[in-house]
């Protein structure tokens, strides 16, 4: 997966928004090439737009795999995106819940006239059907099942658009902590020994996390796909914790008369020497600073970097 990627689902949601009966902010037949999914413009209803998302989408998907714009990893992390946002979409509509995709899939579109503008080139010119078969164990999967992929793959995407966006702090920490957390119950239901589908499409979540994870450069660390999240928030919180009390606690005593009294002043640092030989170098910077032209700021600031690291 990647950002590009991900921005053709921001695209289709802001004319097929993910809440049922939600308006989207542009009009479906504004995506590109829509003619080509509904000639006739006669896809008024509810599956029929829900047919021209998928569609659209397994253009961008497959054309990306002809053109070789995205290499195997990344088509097969787009298609289960996609086939996930179908089921998702699909399952709002009663009665497709124990469906197989792929059962709807030949119902609605291979075997409709009605798309024929996309599926006849497609099937009969390239090599759609070779696509689509090669994937088919994905395809026969109920839409129940599939469905609660959607929003792991979501947040995949949210991940990669902080990384993209370089919201490499809270947000990405967070979002980070709520994907580990959907993959663990997801593995808790579908993970087994066996090959299956299921963990296939759990490898691929996983595989393309750790990708990320670890070539993010600058980024916090990222919890591990396996990880105790709860350990993992608690720990954070109490280095956060720490780290916040130290620093109100120096901010104290920068306010405070006590530390404004060069004689105390230097009698907190004094103390401060018993703790480190690279304090005492400091020290010694910080008094020879006294004495010299260096500007207030210099030796404040030396001041500071021994109370703050050695206090």
């Amino acid at each position: 997966m990647n950002d590009s990627i991900c921005l053709n689902f921001d695209v289709l949601r802001e004319r097929l928004p993910d809440d049922l009966g939600q308006i989207g902010k542009l009009e479906l037949k504004t995506i590109k090439n829509y003619k080509k999914y509904c000639p006739k413009e006669d896809c008024n209803s509810e599956l029929d737009q829900i047919t021209i998302g998928f569609l659209w989408l397994l253009e961008q998907c497959y054309s990306g795999f002809v053109n070789k714009t995205h290499n195997e990893n990344n088509t097969n992390s787009f298609f289960l995106y996609m086939v996930s946002w179908f089921s998702y979409k699909l399952k709002q509509k009663s009665g497709y819940s124990s469906t197989k995709i792929n059962d709807l899939y030949i119902k609605l579109i291979k075997n409709n006239d009605k798309y024929n503008s996309f599926t006849d080139p497609a099937y009969k010119i390239g090599d759609l059907k070779e696509f689509m078969d090669k994937r088919n164990d994905f395809l026969n999967i109920d839409i129940e099942d599939m469905s609660k992929f959607y929003d792991i793959f979501k947040l995949l995407c949210k991940i990669h658009g902080n990384v993209a966006q370089n919201q490499k702090s809270d947000t990405l920490s967070n979002n980070a902590i709520d994907f580990v957390k959907k993959y663990q119950e997801l593995n808790k239901v579908y993970g087994t020994t066996e090959e299956n589908p299921y963990n296939k499409i759990l490898s691929t979540l996983s595989n393309d996390y750790n990708n990320l994870k670890n070539n993010c450069k600058n980024c916090s660390p990222l919890p591990e796909i396996t990880e105790n999240i709860s350990a993992y928030i608690s720990g954070n919180t109490s280095s956060s914790s720490s780290i916040g009390s130290k620093f109100f606690t120096v901010l104290s005593i920068f306010e405070s008369d006590y530390f404004r009294n060069s004689n105390n002043d230097l009698h907190i640092l004094k103390n401060c020497l018993l703790k480190s030989s690279f304090c005492i170098i400091l020290y010694r910077l910080y008094v020879v600073g006294q004495g010299c032209a260096w500007g207030t700021h210099v030796w404040v600031r030396i001041k500071y970097y021994i109370v703050f690291n050695f206090l």
